[in-house]
């Protein structure tokens, strides 16, 4: 699969027509004890269900409220999993819907063939349509292994590679949000939305591509959790009072993020093992020696765990960071990371004077645009 499904639910549970499906499987001519594993989840409620494989053949049958992401795996053999050893499941991601699905390969399930899905059908054709710009990225994957380790250092080149990197991103998202809008009836719509809500969306745009879905597609336990993560953004979107909260600094003192009213702020987070975020570093340090004396000031806010407390002190220092850092310490789980939905870092929010977002995700040269607007009026 090529989409990112995003996990969260707000819209209140309603109860939807099953859709019964049947699975036909053959895979070469293989026998008990050769077993078929069908996973799938429904309301994060893991499903499993199995057969023994005879001549090859297999058969599941079910069904399930709505369009669902799915896998069948095969065991070639009944021997225990040698917990030693790297596992190399045989395995076959697929769209599980309300359809007779016929699923086919002569050696590994791997290779198989899905037919009698319109789902899968389409699957295959928008995944066609995003290959060539996937390919973009893997050149930039062997370019980059191709560089001597100096090159591999050097600060400017791999500011390069952010940026290109950045560009197919950009080229990716148009790409599916010109697809939602030719095809809003479609759930594969819901899953290319779904899959471009990643670090600093526009939730107020994207709410709109939403609600012009086909209103099946808003209803399925996917675009529960689409809806969810589209509000939950929304509650940091530029033009909101910015949540406030309190984190210890360095040495255990709490630091409030009201403590900065009447200043702008950005509060950035980030954290010490985070190249991207180490790279940005000084851009940072340039930004604040130029406006701090104007009435700017950062707050970094750590992702580090506790167990790199350390590394994390050394990390300031080594990147000449001069502004108050705080953090809890808990990695991913950071409260204030929790409260702002930082999925994804280096990400920051600018916040004004008066405890407004005026913008967010801003890196590089766009923090100084940003700030020249700000003080150089």
């Amino acid at each position: 699969m090529k989409w990112t499904l995003l996990l969260a639910s707000v819209l209140p549970f309603a109860t939807f027509a099953q859709q019964d499906y049947t699975i036909e499987g053959q895979l070469g001519k293989l026998d008990k004890p050769a077993k078929a594993y069908l996973r799938y989840k429904v309301e994060g409620r893991e499903v499993i269900d199995s057969v023994y494989l005879d001549k090859g053949k297999f058969s599941f049958k079910g069904s399930v409220p709505s369009p669902l992401e799915a896998a069948i795996r095969v065991a070639h053999d009944d021997k225990p999993v040698d917990p030693t050893k790297p596992v190399k499941w045989d395995l076959f991601p697929f769209f599980l819907e309300g359809q007779h699905i016929k699923i086919s390969a002569s050696d590994s399930i791997q290779n198989a063939v899905v037919s009698g899905s319109p789902l899968n059908d389409e699957n295959k054709r928008v995944n066609d349509m995003l290959a060539p710009i996937y390919a973009q990225y893997e050149a930039l994957n062997k370019e980059y292994a191709s560089k001597s380790p100096a090159d591999q250092q050097d600060m400017k080149y791999l500011q390069s590679l952010d940026d290109r990197a950045e560009a197919i991103k950009k080229q990716t998202e148009d790409t599916k949000l010109e697809y939602i809008s030719k095809n809003p009836k479609s759930y594969m719509s819901l899953m290319a939305l779904s899959s471009i809500l990643g670090d600093g969306f526009d939730a107020v745009a994207l709410e709109k591509v939403f609600l012009a879905l086909d209103i099946s597609s808003q209803n399925t336990e996917l675009g529960r959790k689409v809806a969810d993560r589209i509000a939950q953004v929304k509650k940091t979107q530029e033009g909101v009072e910015a949540p406030d909260f309190t984190q210890p600094d360095t040495e255990g003192n709490p630091v409030r993020l009201s403590d900065y009213r009447g200043k702008y702020v950005l509060i950035d987070f980030w954290a010490s093992w985070c190249a991207p975020c180490r790279r940005e570093n000084p851009n940072l340090v340039k930004s604040y020696a130029q406006f701090k004396d104007k009435g700017f000031e950062i707050l970094g806010v750590s992702m580090d765990k506790a167990t790199d407390k350390e590394k994390w002190l050394k990390a300031i220092k080594d990147d000449g960071l001069t502004w108050k850092q705080v953090g809890d310490l808990k990695g991913w789980e950071n409260e204030a990371g929790v409260l702002y939905d930082v999925k994804a870092i280096p990400m920051n929010f600018l916040v004004d004077p008066s405890g407004k977002i005026i913008a967010k995700y801003l890196r590089g040269e766009e923090l100084d645009h940003k700030l020249s607007e700000i003080f150089n009026k």
